[in-house]
């Protein structure tokens, strides 16, 4: 770079620093500043200011700036000899005057910015390197020197002024600047930080609360009432068929309307004043007629309306680093381009968000149908009024500068540097997010983006927080961004990989489904269409499962909808979507894999419960923080029902059992049940829900996976009426047999006039409500209901924020889990040294030993299997229930028959003797090379050797009469697993990773260590002392384990395991 820059001349200094200061003046003023004023014209110009009319040009100044041949340093951009490139080429119109074109990409060059200098004179010198790494100069100057731009960021410049062949200057004349293009920053949240920037980073930030509100449903309500309207092909539309429409759509609203309060009768009453003027509006606009004679009216753009083309339009464009949904896409004539429909449901008013919104609309058609950026329309559903927004250069370049200001946090949303708060306070104590605001402004700011007033309402907001609960709220922002940037490094770029990387490379990667062709598509409902694609492509694997959310895209467009995948065969693939394809673009399509986000957004909202001035805030502080002790049970001499003691006596429960059962139900705060495996800890659960229900109590069950909440149901069904049972959560994570426990399947049945009073009926009076934890600030029920006990399973595996949301919804819980087991997934080093993976339920158990019971019994492993467990992990306190339990082995079903003529290594690995329930079957992989394992790229390990011998085990043991869904084989790595399910082509026998068996149970374990010396990685993995507990505890009589001896116990807690097993078997060479 330094070769690059010169020094500016003497020549003419003080009238180009006169020209600087001016500019920069102008451009600095802070749009929040002062008197809320949503009028358009006056934010556009407190963003963007004119530049003096007399102005130097581009060229003028390179005059100015002269250079010195003999003196390298690097302080002004320009050199004597170099000459403004004017390429040879037609310009393509922009469609505004002084905008650059959106639409050629000649005009489009994608640079990653290496050294960001700010000069004296405010200009900003940029040392870039573009795609194929080639250096590239760019000077940034007037409005776009005001551009936070530090190395390592991205940048697109559209239209810039070639200067030479290898730079280019960004100036009021000429181009813009998109700052992290990659980011695509919603549209939405571009016009809403025109009010409050920092409301909305904090609303991207911290995703919180499950309430719906009157405002919100009504809009979305008539959104869709339009949309399907103006799409029908009934004309003339009278009042009477949006009724039938709204009708027909009504079911689905139907949890938000009983979350409300909101009767059929009063959403009526409520949306008829619109009607009229829908049907106006569609009826005038676009009454859909081939008669030559009928009239049209132009649109308030002045355009005729020729098609509606697309309703909620998906637009991802990466140039302009935005994204978007188009309420309505019209093609116009005379031009015969798209244009955008926004809809507002309030009324009329010239708001400056409404028209940035719609001016970003713009852009984006401009830049996908490669046509000259035209006129927006807004239409207010409240009063009937449409205006035409205008595009003018400043306002967009206005808009584009907000959303470059904005791009940082979209770019990386852990970053803990927020706008600055409004200056002005009226507004902020309705506003959702006042307690996270205030929280940054005396946590992490110390106040210095903040006014007295600001500083005044702040420290009022936070008066009810200890020091202890701010650094509580602190610590878990910290080491939950940690786990979101984990996240973001690993996989982020999955979706950037869209236009980041070509289709071969992202099918290599195994994230893509290339060569795809429309077969069909079929209307699966009012909402959803199943479209059928074809395979063209030789690669026939499909990475997808049923269920994944996937992106379509063609060619030309990226992320045209998100699907669903339904069904998976050899050379079709059917998804679900809310829109056609095959009319308006092009195969073939390619589906790629999305990854969301918004679980950790979420999780950071789990943190406003704990931090509220309420009564939730403050139980939840007590027990988290504080560490209250509880109230000790007391069951000595316990009334006890007829009816509770039938459910124990039926259950058969023992007496560790029946302790803990008492124990839940006398508690006024918390009880901790520590269950060993296999201890019975679900049939525990399901008891002790008995019971609670038996005595009219109303009950949450929260699990920490989808399998431990239907097991736990597949046992309570067995005692329990259906009735009785809500199980919430998408269908596609539930099992067959719990299916017919959700809202859907029990109103199946229901008619459209019933369909409200059976979804009041079940939502707040059904008894029993199971789901995850990370379903529930999700969900709407909990807005409204409350419950006598929450139990949560797997509570040892639960990070705690996720808690918070659960326990808020009782003021009695019970934990259940076992802290020798799984722990939270931390995935950041750092914020599991600082103790991020501790849990709750190992927290109150450490500090209050006195609520703890303790269930050691277990009725799953013989005593061969056990005694490993118990001796490596509980002291010996894991003790068989029964003699039948130790006893027990493949022998003694008889039905297990060895087949002759296998190996001794073989034969020794199936033998059902009780005595050899557990076998190390030693792969020698330090002298035998097809027995090492190989890193993959990007993480992860696969042993192609030991999949080998894996995969013939498990056919023997079938060939023996073990059925093949009684055998589970496990890996600690997930490249392991997919290896290992590619050689066991045997849909009933599970293979899965250790922590997918949590909870769970087979007949025979094989487990495939895949670890050798031979890899450069520490196998951190196989060093966590309770995943390897899990593993140990999974088969009921029969435990494999392959792999290299020598290279297992070089791992300390595998050499214990070692040593304690006497079966070691070599596989020969």
């Amino acid at each position: 770079m330094e070769s690059r820059k010169r020094p500016l001349s003497d020549i003419d200094t003080k009238a180009e620093t006169l020209e600087t200061k001016r500019l920069k003046e102008n451009v600095k003023e802070n749009v929040f500043d002062g008197e809320s004023d949503d009028s358009f014209e006056n934010f556009c110009t407190s963003v963007v200011k004119s530049s003096p009319n007399e102005k130097v040009s581009p060229r003028s100044r390179s005059k100015r700036i002269q250079l010195e041949d003999d003196d390298d340093s690097f302080d002004a951009p320009i050199a004597v000899s170099k000459q403004t490139f004017v390429p040879e080429t037609t310009v393509k119109d922009s469609g505004v005057d002084g905008f650059p074109c959106l639409f050629d990409d000649r005009n489009i060059v994608y640079l990653t910015v290496n050294i960001a200098e700010k000069r004296e004179e405010g200009c900003i010198d940029l040392e870039c390197a573009d795609k194929d790494g080639k250096t590239r100069m760019v000077y940034l100057q007037d409005r776009w020197a005001d551009l936070n731009i530090e190395p390592g960021n991205t940048i697109n410049l559209i239209g810039a002024e070639v200067w030479g062949n290898d730079d280019y200057i960004v100036s009021d004349k000429q181009g813009i600047v998109i700052l992290n293009p990659n980011a695509l920053v919603p549209c939405t949240a571009i016009a809403s930080s025109m009010f409050c920037a920092r409301k909305t980073v904090l609303n991207d930030k911290f995703k919180f609360g499950n309430a719906s509100n009157k405002a919100m449903l009504l809009g979305t309500i008539m959104h869709e009432i339009f949309q399907t309207a103006i799409t029908s092909k009934k004309r003339p539309l009278v009042e009477n068929d949006l009724l039938k429409i709204w009708t027909t759509q009504a079911p689905k609203y139907a949890e938000e309307l009983v979350a409300l309060s909101f009767t059929p009768n009063c959403i009526d009453a409520e949306l008829k004043p619109y009607f009229s003027i829908i049907c106006q509006w569609i009826n005038k606009h676009y009454p859909i007629s081939n008669s030559f004679f009928t009239k049209r009216e132009p649109l308030p753009s002045k355009s005729e309306l020729l098609e509606v083309y697309d309703i909620e339009e998906n637009i991802w464009d990466y140039k302009l680093g935005l994204k978007g949904k188009i309420d309505v896409t019209m093609r116009t004539k005379p031009q015969k381009g798209m244009e955008s429909l926004e809809l507002k449901t309030g009324k009329s008013n010239a708001s400056s968000e409404h028209s940035a919104q719609v001016l970003l609309y713009c852009m984006m058609q401009s830049s996908r149908y490669e046509q000259p950026i035209g006129l927006g329309n807004i239409l207010y559903l409240k009063d009937g009024v449409s205006r035409c927004v205008t595009p003018r250069v400043f306002e967009l370049i206005g808009i584009l500068q907000q959303r470059n200001s904005l791009s940082s946090h979209f770019e990386d949303p852990t970053s803990e540097n927020l706008p600055p708060p409004r200056k002005d306070i009226r507004f902020c104590d309705k506003c959702d997010q006042k307690v996270m605001c205030a929280f940054y402004q005396k946590t992490e700011e110390k106040y210095s983006k903040s006014n007295e007033m600001l500083r005044n309402f702040s420290e009022n907001e936070m008066a009810h927080l200890e020091s202890s609960h701010l650094d509580y709220v602190s610590k878990w922002i910290r080491w939950i961004s940690a786990e979101w940037k984990c996240e973001r490094d690993r996989v982020e770029t999955s979706s950037r990989d869209l236009w980041l990387k070509s289709v071969p490379e992202r099918v290599e990667n195994g994230f893509c489904m290339p060569d795809l062709y429309p077969v069909s598509e079929e209307k699966a409902n009012s909402q959803r269409i199943i479209i059928t694609l074809n395979q063209k492509s030789e690669v026939k694997v499909s990475p997808f499962r049923q269920g994944e959310v996937c992106l379509l895209s063609n060619s030309k467009n990226v992320a045209i909808a998100f699907v669903v995948v339904d069904h998976v065969s050899d050379d079709l693939i059917k998804v679900s979507s809310d829109k056609a394809v095959k009319a308006h673009y092009d195969a073939p399509f390619h589906l790629d894999k999305y990854v969301s986000m918004s679980t950790h957004a979420t999780t950071l909202g789990n943190l406003v419960y704990f931090s509220q001035n309420d009564e939730i805030g403050k139980r939840l502080r007590s027990v988290l923080v504080d560490l209250l002790p509880p109230t000790v049970p007391e069951i000595t001499g316990m009334d006890i029902t007829s009816s509770i003691k039938k459910i124990i006596i039926k259950a058969k429960l023992n007496n560790e059992q029946r302790r803990a059962v008492l124990c839940a139900l006398s508690t006024e705060d918390y009880v901790i049940v520590e269950g060993l495996p296999g201890s019975g800890k679900t049939t525990l659960i399901s008891v002790l829900i008995q019971c609670l229900v038996a005595t009219n109590k109303k009950v949450l069950l929260a699990a920490f996976t989808h399998s431990a909440v239907d097991n736990i149901l597949g046992k309570l069904i067995k005692d329990v009426s259906s009735d009785k049972i809500l199980r919430l959560g998408s269908s596609s994570t539930i099992k067959d047999d719990i299916r017919k426990m959700t809202l859907k399947e029990k109103l199946e049945s229901e008619s459209s006039q019933d369909y409200y009073a059976a979804v009041k009926r079940v939502m707040k009076t059904t008894p029993i409500v199971a789901c995850t934890c990370h379903h529930v600030p999700r969900e709407l029920l909990f807005s409204y209901r409350h419950f006598d006990a929450v139990i949560v399973d797997e509570a040892s595996m639960v990070l705690e924020p996720l808690l918070l949301p659960v326990l808020a919804t009782s003021k009695k819980f019970v934990l259940v889990g076992d802290c020798k087991q799984l722990t939270p997934l931390v995935v950041s080093r750092r914020a599991k040294q600082e103790g991020a993976s501790v849990s709750t339920m190992e927290k109150l158990q450490q500090h209050h030993p006195k609520v703890v019971v303790s269930l050691t019994s277990q009725y799953r492993m013989n005593k061969e299997i056990s005694m490993l467990s118990s001796k490596l992990f509980y002291d010996n306190r894991l003790i068989c229930g029964n003699e039948a339990i130790s006893r027990s082995s493949l022998d003694r079903t008889g039905d297990y028959n060895i087949p002759e003529g296998l190996d001794d290594y073989i034969r020794k690995a199936l033998s059902g003797n009780i005595a050899d329930s557990c076998i190390f079957l030693n792969t020698q992989s330090e002298t035998n090379s097809l027995m090492q394992c190989k890193d993959e790229e990007g993480g992860g390990m696969i042993n192609d050797g030991e999949a080998r011998i894996v995969a013939e085990l498990c056919q023997r043991f079938i060939e023996s009469g073990v059925k093949p869904h009684e055998i589970g084989v496990m890996s600690a790595y997930r490249r392991q697993v997919d290896q290992l399910k590619s050689f066991i082509k045997n849909d009933l026998l599970e293979v899965n990773t250790i922590d997918s068996y949590q909870g769970r149970e087979k007949r025979v374990i094989v487990w495939s260590l895949t670890y050798t010396e031979t890899s450069t990685k520490k196998s951190e993995l196989l060093r966590d002392e309770r995943r390897i507990n899990v593993a140990l505890t999974r088969a009921r009589q029969k435990l494999v384990v392959v792999g290299c001896k020598k290279s297992a116990e070089s791992i300390p807690v595998l050499f214990k395991f070692s040593q304690l097993i006497n079966n070691h078997f070599d596989i020969p060479h």
